[in-house]
């Protein structure tokens, strides 16, 4: 018995929802025989950036700890994160029957850890969107974002970039 074919889809949130149909056309609903990672990752840099000293502050006192904003940023973070990964697994599970489905969940630099994730699983093919462009796409390396464009350039595997259907 041959081992599954393993693929790696990385999510932003910003998919259309006819994804997994089209990811079930390319790759073959393939029951058992193909395993889907979904991964979301998480950036930290912009919690890093937000202001919790503000030079004037109106409401309750004293200052609440910075511990326990990032707490409660890591909490929300944490739970629209299983309900993105949540979602996509049910979407996933109609769109191709049988196929195993787990959950990958990374903090850090999105185009990075896509490629680490990559790696980690020993995936045969890495899926991704191209961010959604409100005008006619440029062609070229501009033609996708930039961790579209980082994936597709650094991958170890073969990279299935999926368009927004219109």
């Amino acid at each position: 018995m041959s081992a599954p074919r393993r693929f790696l889809v990385a999510l932003a949130g910003t998919e259309d929802a006819a994804l997994p149909e089209q990811v079930s056309e390319v790759v073959g609903s393939g029951g058992s025989a193909v395993e889907v990672a979904l991964l979301h990752v998480a950036e930290a840099g912009p919690r890093e950036l937000a202001v919790h000293d503000p030079v004037v502050r109106r409401g309750p006192w004293p200052l609440p700890k910075r511990a326990a904003i990032e707490h409660r940023l890591a909490d929300a973070d944490d739970e629209a994160t299983n309900v993105l990964l949540s979602m996509w697994q049910e979407r996933f599970e109609v769109a191709m029957p049988g196929v195993t489905i787990t959950h990958l969940v990374a903090q850090g630099r999105p185009e990075q850890e896509i490629i680490a994730a990559a790696q980690r699983l020993n995936a045969d093919a890495v899926i991704l969107c191209a961010r959604p462009r409100t005008g006619p796409t440029e062609r070229g390396p501009r033609s996708v974002g930039h961790v579209a464009r980082f994936v597709v350039d650094h991958s170890p595997v073969p990279v299935l970039l999926i368009r927004r259907s219109t």
